[in-house]
């Protein structure tokens, strides 16, 4: 199956002037005056230019309609390149009536019209353009999504079924299959699709909602609370070369970038690159687009051309904070930890409420056994963000590091106020609680039945809750059976704190050491 169709017609470039061009034979369309307020000057100059062109060319009389309908195209493409859609809307009417036998047309204001969720208008679009190419895959597929939003979903499986050999759509596909066996009420085929489009698309973290909910239908609730854990904001993508072409004619260094973090967010990294480069290319003294430009050479492994591309930003504006975390992370990257948590410092000096600074900076200080200066940061970081659980929960490792076992009991409570179903904070509450002094054996015990028990420190807390309510012989065989599973598995250590509380519970006292 064909994905795409253009005829290849060199860019004109045309732009916004104040003059309207009138309604013309053929039924054409007025342009509307665009608005460029707030747009680059380069930006404004390109499409000024742009727009003059168009309006010298098709009043021309020597222009045939089917090169002024290519140039009404082409036209369009630069103001959408840019997100002046009125104009490119119009533009694609025109060029659609003056050269009905190309397809890209109506895929670009179908494209515009799916953008802005005039969904009938954009139907009607991707059906003229499967009258011209029946197997155009694109078409296909934005038609089918369509028609699974407006309620037609037995009209969209089959056009989805098409596209089953088409791999570089198969995460979108395999989605809106997903969404058509939710409506039929074909739960455990649901999920097979989520899955799917997961497994081929794992960034678009939006896709665990709806097979959270899959599981959860089919009673697998583990695998709802697993997915619905994993959920977040991520869109899935959806390839589409034809896009990509209309946006290289972008001369908006901030449309590159737009387009770059969009792409870094789907972890398509050979377009994120390609945009950040446009975006240097465009705008050499941009400090953004050098930086994000290292964010995707680090993840691409390329850590010396993420430090050049950081230090490159830095050099444009030594003050640049951001830049400064990211040489640090590099760093980190290359095990060069005492160099990281020097960049990660000086970024802290330039703004001190980086967050992912006094984050990063206390992981680092974490392996350096620097407990103190560790629960400082992650403090910092809860002061910034105070939703931010796992900083909590990393606070309070530091200070049981340090033996503060009070303290991190109530960083442990408070956060598990706001996140109660953190299994690990709820484990290392329920192991202080039991080993207080006094204990606190009834809430400890209350929170370990709440473990799943298939670990060995699940069993191990129990065992810890159970003595300190005084049911020592339940806690002892508890850790009896614990300690016999242990040997030649757990290291020495861990066998030596099993054998020790074992012995504790013998002799009829709860544990005195939440961990070894």
């Amino acid at each position: 199956m064909r994905s795409v169709g253009a005829r290849g017609v060199g860019i004109l470039l045309w732009a916004a002037g104040s003059v309207l061009l009138p309604v013309a034979v053929c039924g054409l369309v007025s342009l509307p005056e665009p608005e460029l307020k707030g747009l680059e000057e380069g930006v404004r100059e390109r499409l000024d230019t742009a727009r003059a062109a168009l309006l010298a060319a098709v009043e021309s009389p020597d222009t045939e309609a089917v090169e002024r309908g290519r140039l009404y195209g082409h036209t369009g493409k630069v103001f959408h390149a840019h997100h002046v859609f009125p104009v490119a809307e119009a533009c694609y009417a025109n060029a659609a009536e003056l050269d009905p036998e190309e397809l890209l047309w109506p895929y670009l204001l179908g494209y515009i019209f799916e953008d802005t969720s005039r969904l009938a208008e954009a139907k009607k679009q991707f059906q003229k353009v499967l009258k011209l190419d029946p197997d155009h895959a694109l078409a296909t597929l934005r038609l089918a999504r369509i028609q699974v939003e407006t309620g037609e979903a037995e009209k969209a499986a089959p056009l989805l079924e098409k596209l089953g050999g088409e791999q570089t759509l198969a995460a979108p596909v395999r989605a809106a299959l997903g969404k058509i066996a939710t409506v039929r009420g074909e739960h455990a085929e649901a999920a097979r699709h989520y899955e799917a489009a997961l497994a081929a698309q794992p960034a678009a973290s939006q896709l665990h909602y709806p097979l959270a909910l899959a599981y959860r239908r089919l009673g697998e609730v583990e695998k709802a609370k697993e997915h619905a854990s994993e959920a977040g904001t991520a869109k899935l993508s959806l390839p589409d070369p034809i896009l990509e072409e209309v946006g290289s004619m972008s001369v908006s260094s901030q449309m590159f970038l737009t387009a770059g973090a969009q792409a870094l967010k789907a972890e398509r990294f050979d377009l994120a690159e390609k945009a950040f480069r446009g975006a240097i290319a465009v705008n050499p003294e941009n400090k953004r687009a050098h930086l994000n430009l290292a964010v995707v050479m680090a993840q691409r492994q390329d850590f010396s051309g993420a430090e050049a591309s950081a230090r490159e930003a830095l050099r444009l504006d030594p003050e640049y904070g951001f830049a400064y975390f990211n040489l640090g992370t590099v760093y980190e990257a290359r095990g060069q930890t005492p160099e990281a948590m020097g960049f990660y410092r000086q970024a802290l000096e330039k703004n001190p409420r980086n967050l992912k600074a006094h984050f990063r900076l206390a992981g680092a200080l974490m392996q350096q056994s620097e407990y103190e200066a560790a629960a400082g940061h992650y403090r910092a970081v809860i002061e910034i963000a105070p939703s931010f659980v796992r900083a909590r929960y990393l606070e309070s490792l530091a200070l049981i590091a340090l033996r503060r076992y009070g303290v991190a009991r109530e960083v442990l409570e408070e956060a598990l106020r706001i996140h109660p179903e953190h299994v690990e904070m709820s484990r290392s509450l329920a192991r202080l609680l039991a080993t207080a002094d006094p204990p606190d054996g009834a809430r400890a015990l209350a929170i370990a039945r709440t473990l799943e028990r298939d670990r060995l420190d699940d069993v191990e807390t129990l065992a810890m809750a159970l003595a300190a309510t005084g049911r020592f012989d339940e806690a002892a065989s508890a850790q009896q059976a614990l300690l016999e599973s242990a040997r030649g598995s757990a290291d020495p250590g861990t066998v030596q704190h099993l054998e020790y509380n074992l012995e504790r519970y013998r002799r009829r006292q709860p544990s005195d050491r939440p961990w070894r």
